[in-house]
């Protein structure tokens, strides 16, 4: 009798550690890092970096807005901070939330906007359709093995036509290279 208890127990452990494994999946798994770019908030070309240790940056590497405020554009986007993982949202230290989608992170905010002085309904409908129309989304364009050697570097989301991805080994050669030009595969860079 104790024995089929231990074998049914022994079943439920292991359903359960293999539910969990699956459900709780997390964004750097097996990294030490991860990079993300967006192309478009307001004008600058922003980068967002998840760190194993649980910590954030996001900053601007690119403005292309000659009339705004550069540094107005600085302290309302760069930001710092701790990061947690929830199923498929992560959530900032400040609540704010991000929609993880494969090698996509879509804020469900609105990035550098002081959204203070807007009315709370016209807030909402300018959210949704920003994260309707995937305007502010990052794309993964850098990744690690644990010991932070590079894993993939992709330069495929800018709006020039030459794109490229770059895979390497652990030991840091290159595995494959894939060029690209106007979102279709090519043999080398046109």
């Amino acid at each position: 009798m104790s024995m089929n208890k231990n074998k049914i127990i022994l079943y439920l452990v292991i359903i359960l550690t293999t539910l969990v494994g699956t459900v709780n999946a997390q964004l750097l798994e097996n990294s030490l890092f991860r990079i993300y770019r967006a192309e478009f908030i307001l004008g600058t070309v922003t980068q967002l970096r998840f760190d194993k240790d649980s910590s954030y940056s996001m900053e601007i590497i690119e403005i292309h807005c000659s009339l705004c405020d550069h540094d107005k554009l600085r302290n309302s986007i760069n930001k710092t901070g701790k990061w947690v993982q929830k199923k498929d949202t992560i959530i900032l230290d400040n609540n704010k939330k991000l929609r993880v989608i494969q090698d996509t992170i879509r804020p469900l905010f609105l990035i550098g906007s002081d959204t203070d002085n807007i009315l709370n309904e016209k807030q909402e409908i300018i959210t949704q359709r920003m994260i309707d129309n995937n305007l502010n989304d990052f794309h993964l364009i850098y990744d690690t093995y644990p010991n932070g050697v590079a894993r993939i570097i992709v330069d495929r989301y800018r709006m020039r036509k030459d794109e490229y991805e770059i895979e390497f080994k652990p030991s840091g050669t290159i595995r494959d290279l894939r060029y690209y030009w106007d979102n279709k595969q090519r043999k080398r860079i046109k």
